[in-house]
């Protein structure tokens, strides 16, 4: 039973996330509503869609390839960090995600989705592989920045927009990497030069 308990312990964070994601998406459509990014809404002091609206989905083929993104992100880099560091970068990059939508995207004016915060999951996972030196991290760093470029350059994918029932908010996939390149630099910083006095 403890083997069993920690295997699976890396994954529980992840695990949480999917649950809270899947127990909104059975919210009546009004409830969601209320809880979904909304320029209006945090212009009028209702800061927790900074948040909630990062776990909400526009329709269950956005919800599944949401989903399968976190599982790609737990598959790669669950174990990497402590539940105190995953549930403060998760939180911070949120906000930042948000913040930088409200102040940078003025013309997204209602978004959910996960996809933001699952591209800051992966820049934070990728990082963590730089500093551990494992190569396959500048890999997918430079995957992301390649592939955030190119929305920027080329817009918003429109049979994905189909699917999904929603504008593809490329601008929150720019700013998930962004925020934690934000984050997570300066701690790979501090710990290199720490490092190298006491050599």
């Amino acid at each position: 039973m403890h083997k069993f308990k920690s295997y699976f312990a890396p994954w529980l964070p992840y695990l949480l996330v999917a649950a809270a994601i899947l127990l909104l998406a059975a919210l009546p459509e009004h409830m969601q509503a209320a809880l979904s990014y909304s320029r209006d809404g945090i212009a009028d002091a209702q800061y927790w869609r900074l948040v909630t609206g990062h776990l909400l989905h526009s329709n269950n083929w956005h919800l599944l390839m949401n989903l399968g993104g976190l599982l790609l992100a737990m598959l790669l880099h669950a174990g990497c960090f402590s539940y105190r560091q995953l549930a403060a970068h998760w939180l911070l990059c949120a906000v930042a995600i948000s913040v930088l939508l409200y102040v940078g995207s003025e013309q997204i004016r209602i978004y959910v989705g996960l996809s933001g915060l699952l591209h800051a999951m992966l820049t934070l996972g990728a990082l963590k592989d730089i500093q551990l030196k494992i190569n396959t991290g500048w890999l997918l760093l430079a995957g992301l920045i390649v592939k955030v470029s190119f929305e920027q350059w080329h817009g918003p994918d429109e049979d994905l927009a189909k699917l999904i029932n929603a504008s593809v908010a490329t601008d929150a996939h720019l700013y998930g990497v962004v925020s934690a390149l934000a984050l997570g630099l300066p701690a790979i910083i501090w710990l290199n030069t720490k490092k190298a006095q006491q050599h």
